[in-house]
């Protein structure tokens, strides 16, 4: 292939060959050494907890959007088998290793230098740290996934073997994983494999209807958020405002996720060398590739450019409100800078191929070094990303008073649910050296626990999601005693994390009856027996059959790809003389 050994050349040994793969194993480390002491890493909406229970809402069958389907079924799942702690660590990790490796399988070039550019390119960058920080594994591991969807959807436009079964299984990653990652990976593949983009959307329509068939049948709808588009939309990092921070896989909405040094001159300037390289590879890509699967992979990272910018644009911005408040779904194109993922990965693929490119140019005593400087320059670019985004993640344990306040509630048999006070989505505490994170009881326990839905950012507050928490919204907010309005509410029991305003609600406890006091939570129980609360939820049966379709297409693709991998080691195992080994 071009680019690949001189004749004569034996070619590279097996570190050179797994170039990618040991380096990805190498950024994994260096990313999550510390992170892999037992605990969680609870940062933002990344929320693990020891024992998710087996729910309706994991199926998308209750009022709540279905967002974490499938994803969270499958981490329950994983969790009965292997420590969910663990399990965390080997997704964070994994996702590095498979993000890195993926693009250098990508990279249609057999030199080590070029495979290992790309993999250090494509795992570590800003996208992977804001992502990260904000908790978004799910989002991650479809950006894993993406190498992987790109290079199935080449080998099934140009007609290669077992290429449509890899399509079906790297979609399904992605669309486990992530409601939106699933979609993006469904767009890189329509446009790679664009001459069979009829059978690569049904596809993706079947492996994603698992979260899709739930969202189009909830009573109502999936919630309108106008206010979620400009709260969201991309944001500048630096001088080169928000086109020129997505070029530079950055300009996420959060500040706080801005990695810190992105922006500075000093990072303009390694960028723009970055960059530079990436342009020089441009031409071996479009060269390399099968005909049409370099301007498909292009066309997806330019549109995913466009859907990530598109608020910063005047004209754009009024269709970007419209697409939100009108189009069933628009709220997807929230956070808009998630979109520049198939953009990161033809960066790294073109990288790749510019260090090969450049490489031979240079005096050959000056060889390795460059190479290996090449590969390092993401790692100096941004050394935030390393031993635990420098510090910004750790893992914890979380304190007795939770475990203890599940066995007390799944004790009792009176029904009821959970409300959770503070009355904030996200909450600082000092056990988790004060990160914010998702209100942790949506998970933790084994009843349904109510709190505030709504996102509260600095001058804006967009509203939640959840009926329940709307329902219970003026009950928090007003002056009378918990007691006389919960048991209508279908309340048993009011938690309590003695973090933020916490102390405000004490005058409005008294007639609940203490069950636990911990340094970092009470428990009360509502005295009377609570009301049953019934909430609108998709019809379970069109919702199970797309599961089922789901799960029997990733599984028959499944065995069909481990079928013909046995028959392919058979079919290897003979001596040369013939006759089985």
């Amino acid at each position: 292939m071009p680019g690949g050994a001189a004749p004569g050349d034996p070619g590279p040994g097996w570190a050179g060959r797994h170039a990618g793969l040991l380096v990805s194993c190498a950024l994994a480390f260096l990313a999550m050494a510390p992170l892999l002491a037992r605990g969680y890493v609870l940062t933002y909406d990344m929320v693990f907890v020891p024992r998710l229970e087996l729910t309706r809402n994991l199926l998308g069958l209750d009022a709540s959007v279905a967002r974490a389907v499938p994803g969270d079924l499958l981490v329950a799942l994983a969790s009965r088998l292997v420590p969910a702690d663990i399990v965390q660590k080997l997704i964070l990790a994994g996702t590095i290793v498979a993000a890195g490796s993926g693009a250098a399988r990508l990279t249609p070039s057999d030199r080590p230098a070029a495979k290992a550019a790309a993999a250090a390119l494509y795992a570590w960058n800003p996208f992977v740290y804001e992502r990260l920080i904000m908790g978004h594994w799910g989002l991650l591991v479809a950006y894993a996934a993406l190498p992987f969807v790109a290079r199935a959807a080449i080998g099934l436009r140009d007609g290669t073997p077992g290429a449509g079964r890899r399509v079906v299984l790297s979609l399904a990653v992605a669309a486990a994983a992530s409601p939106p990652g699933g979609l993006i990976a469904a767009a890189v593949a329509v446009c790679v494999a664009a001459p069979r983009a009829g059978l690569v959307a049904g596809v993706a329509l079947v492996v994603n209807a698992p979260w899709l068939v739930p969202s189009l049948l909830r009573p109502g709808g999936v919630p309108v958020r106008p206010q979620g588009a400009a709260a969201f939309a991309s944001r500048p990092d630096g001088p080169l405002g928000t086109l020129g921070s997505l070029v530079g896989l950055g300009a996420i909405w959060n500040a706080f996720a801005v990695p810190p040094g992105v922006g500075s001159w000093a990072w303009l300037a390694g960028l723009a060398v970055v960059l530079a390289v990436a342009v020089a590879g441009l031409p071996a890509l479009w060269r390399r590739l099968p005909d049409g699967a370099a301007t498909g992979l292009l066309l997806a990272a330019g549109l995913g450019l466009v859907l990530a910018a598109a608020y910063a644009v005047p004209g754009l911005r009024s269709l970007v409100d419209l697409a939100v408040a009108h189009l069933p779904g628009g709220g997807l194109i929230r956070d808009a800078q998630k979109f520049v993922a198939p953009l990161a990965l033809v960066e790294a693929v073109a990288f790749g191929l510019g260090v090969e490119r450049l490489l031979p140019a240079l005096p050959p005593r000056w060889g390795r070094a460059a190479a290996a400087g090449m590969v390092a320059a993401p790692v100096l670019l941004l050394p935030a990303l390393a031993w635990g985004a420098a510090g910004r993640l750790a893992s914890v344990a979380y304190p007795d008073g939770f475990p203890q306040a599940r066995a007390v509630m799944a004790a009792d048999p009176v029904p009821g649910a959970l409300l959770v006070l503070p009355w904030h989505l996200y909450l600082g505490f000092p056990w988790n050296g004060d990160r914010v994170v998702l209100d942790p009881a949506q998970r933790w326990f084994t009843r349904r626990a109510v709190g505030n839905d709504d996102l509260e950012l600095a001058g804006a507050t967009v509203p939640g999601e959840d009926p329940y928490g709307a329902r219970l919204g003026p009950v928090v907010a007003g002056p009378a005693p918990l007691e006389t309005s919960l048991p209508a509410a279908g309340i048993r029991y009011v938690l309590v994390f003695k973090v933020a305003d916490w102390a405000v609600f004490g005058p409005r406890l008294p007639g609940l009856a203490p069950v636990l006091d911990r340094p970092e939570l009470a428990l009360y129980r509502v005295p009377a027996p609570p009301a049953e609360v019934r909430l609108p939820a998709p019809p379970a049966a069109p919702v199970l059959v797309a599961d089922l379709l789901a799960v029997s297409l990733v599984l028959g693709a499944a065995f069909r790809s481990l079928h013909a991998r046995g028959h392919q080691l058979v079919s290897s195992g003979r001596y040369p003389q013939g006759g089985r080994a």
